[in-house]
């Protein structure tokens, strides 16, 4: 005589798999929320690495204990360039502050870069980049943003960083020196302006 297998009843596996459906997308959430705070800790971590890079650097040539950046190297359009190291003292057209700031940006770059390679975590592109030609509308999100000073942002308080001496506008990319600030963009367009994404403005005298 044949016995009969019991088993799962309609009802009793659709409960099953709305139980799966409601943990998976629990987990899902959860994962998402992970990642994103994992991006913001990266890329907030390599904002403070930039910006303690370019005062170390600004201290060495500043007071002149270096006249040669041994980091920062002068590049003209692209980062596969000159590899010429930038020369504080005696300036030339092929060392002044466009070259400089475009310098920063090679050493961070991910492509054609010489130093440490930084990634924006939100987007496939690198994530420092020297603005001159950039508006902050068209700032991604995670971006480290290298801009001149202009008028403008001496009333604005600019990112957060408080006054700006006037008399350090830089007027030109191609002058010997300036000032220039670093800008962290917690949207995309929207530059922070408080806390950890507080902006920085920098002087190469």
């Amino acid at each position: 005589m044949k016995t009969l297998q019991k088993g799962f009843s309609l009802v009793e596996l659709l409960v099953v798999v709305a139980i799966i459906g409601v943990l998976a997308g629990v987990g899902i959430v959860g994962y998402q929320g992970y990642t994103d705070s994992a991006k913001e800790r990266v890329a907030v971590a390599n904002y403070n690495s930039v910006k303690r890079f370019i005062d170390t650097e600004l201290v060495l040539l500043n007071n002149n204990i270096q006249t040669t950046s041994a980091s920062i190297k002068s590049f003209n359009n692209n980062c596969a360039g000159t590899t010429a190291f930038y020369i504080n003292s005696p300036r030339s057209a092929a060392h002044n502050l466009e070259k400089f700031l475009k310098g920063i940006q090679c050493y961070f770059e991910t492509t054609n870069g010489y130093g440490s390679a930084f990634k924006n975590p939100y987007d496939s592109l690198a994530q420092v980049q020297y603005a001159k030609d950039v508006t902050t509308a068209a700032l991604k999100k995670g971006t480290i943003n290298i801009e001149l000073i202009v008028a403008a942002d001496v009333a604005a308080s600019r990112g957060g960083a408080g006054a700006i001496d006037p008399d350090n506008i830089s007027l030109a990319a191609s002058e010997a020196g300036g000032s220039f600030i670093v800008t962290y963009a917690t949207a995309d367009g929207v530059e922070g302006n408080s806390g950890e994404y507080i902006g920085k403005v920098f002087t190469l005298e």
